[in-house]
């Protein structure tokens, strides 16, 4: 059996459902599963019921010198003590984490180490940053990847930004888009759905344009709170919905009532069940800078939503302009209005691409597929583990 090591870092959103997904689907018969992470979250509850192991590290979001060092020593020694053939990491900073730890405990050699596998889930290039920044955070992904046996990456774009960013050979990526499951986002009957909006404190009568997303920076809230500033300018009987938690939370409130928006923006906080909030919206909107390969349009795609998003990261890859939905260029609260308006005022054209989006979500986005891919690579690097098992089992019988 396998011995597969998962490292996260402290995450929400699209990336915990990835990981989680994985954690649920993956076959232990197969593979004995350690999910390695923070230690502030509740990961045990999480998973109570399955066979995952929970170890819980020091870890943190952004760099913090301390207890990273803390955490790569435990995460070395139970790589040792545990035995673990492949080291899965989750993002840039448990990549971080997790390879330099496979690194202290079994050295540079191949052959005393576990094997490496990073999945990279989003952008770290996009982000705002000085130019010495973004060069050293390069050199250093590239210096670990060197070491790493293989990468998947969720979309096409990302795959690029390693090849260019990183010079990671293209030999060593996978792309594996992220998969949902489309039972999980049923339709509503129609009767239920005034219900359901009054629930959410929202008027029955009028249209919902919404994004359902983490209030972060690269999610670009403030983009669509301007749009929807324009928008209650042309038309009156409208109203917005902001389904999510994170650090911009406030922020976003805060700039909705300056730009007079009290009571047209309603902002629920994260929902433990997305799949009930998809049915409720006209316009479903995600405003990003910059993305991997959001889940969330997904989801809206499984739930025949009109989307309206922006050409950013992997969303071209998932939303084709004009037949699953509205593509704008990002940062440009204009254009998001021009969308939004040609969404709520041509229903028919939008529900067309509700239903297409639907289609595209069920034939190419699925969990099941997303969990074998995953599979196939684990059984290259079992191969490859069997393999030089043989080797050293035959040199010591030709030293005996």
């Amino acid at each position: 059996m396998m011995h597969v090591l998962q490292v996260v870092r402290p995450m929400d959103g699209g990336m915990k459902k990835h990981v989680l997904s994985l954690l649920a689907h993956l076959d232990q018969s197969k593979y004995q599963i350690i999910l390695a992470a923070p230690d502030k979250e509740d990961w045990d509850e999480i998973l109570a019921g399955s066979n995952v192991e929970v170890v819980y590290l020091p870890l943190q979001g952004n760099l913090a010198p301390c207890s990273d060092l803390a955490g790569m020593r435990r995460l070395g020694h139970l790589i040792q003590r545990r035995k673990i053939h492949l080291v899965h990491t989750h993002g840039m900073k448990a990549g971080l984490v997790g390879r330099m730890a496979g690194l202290i405990s079994g050295g540079l050699n191949p052959q005393s180490r576990p094997y490496f596998l990073a999945t990279v889930h989003n952008s770290i290039y996009q982000y705002p940053m000085s130019k010495t920044k973004r060069w050293a955070i390069g050199q250093a992904q590239s210096f670990l990847g060197r070491y790493t046996d293989g990468f998947i990456a969720v979309s096409q774009g990302l795959k690029r930004e390693l090849m260019t960013w990183e010079g990671i050979p293209e030999a060593k990526i996978s792309v594996i888009y992220n998969g949902i499951n489309p039972a999980d986002f049923p339709h509503y009957p129609r009767p239920a759905l005034p219900e359901a909006k009054i629930r959410l404190g929202l008027n029955p009568e009028l249209p919902v344009v919404g994004m359902v997303a983490r209030c972060a920076p690269q999610k670009g809230g403030e983009f669509f709170l301007g749009a929807a500033s324009e928008l209650s300018r042309l038309l009156n009987e409208v109203q917005f919905l902001v389904a999510g938690d994170g650090p911009l939370r406030l922020a976003w409130e805060q700039k909705a009532r300056a730009l007079g928006l009290r009571g047209k923006v309603h902002f629920i906080g994260h929902h433990p069940r997305p799949g009930e909030l998809y049915p409720l919206l006209d316009v479903y909107v995600l405003p990003s800078l910059s993305e991997g390969l959001p889940l969330g349009v997904m989801e809206a795609m499984a739930a025949q939503r009109p989307i309206l998003a922006t050409w950013a990261g992997g969303i071209p890859e998932l939303i084709q302009h004009r037949k699953t939905g509205l593509l704008v260029p990002p940062g440009n609260s204009s254009a998001l209005t021009q969308g939004m308006m040609e969404l709520l005022t041509r229903k028919t054209w939008a529900k067309k691409l509700g239903k297409a989006a639907g289609q595209a979500a069920r034939d190419q986005f699925s969990e099941k597929e997303m969990v074998r891919q995953t599979e196939d690579l684990y059984q290259e690097i079992g191969d490859r583990i069997r393999h030089e098992d043989e080797i050293r089992s035959k040199g010591r019988w030709a030293r005996a």
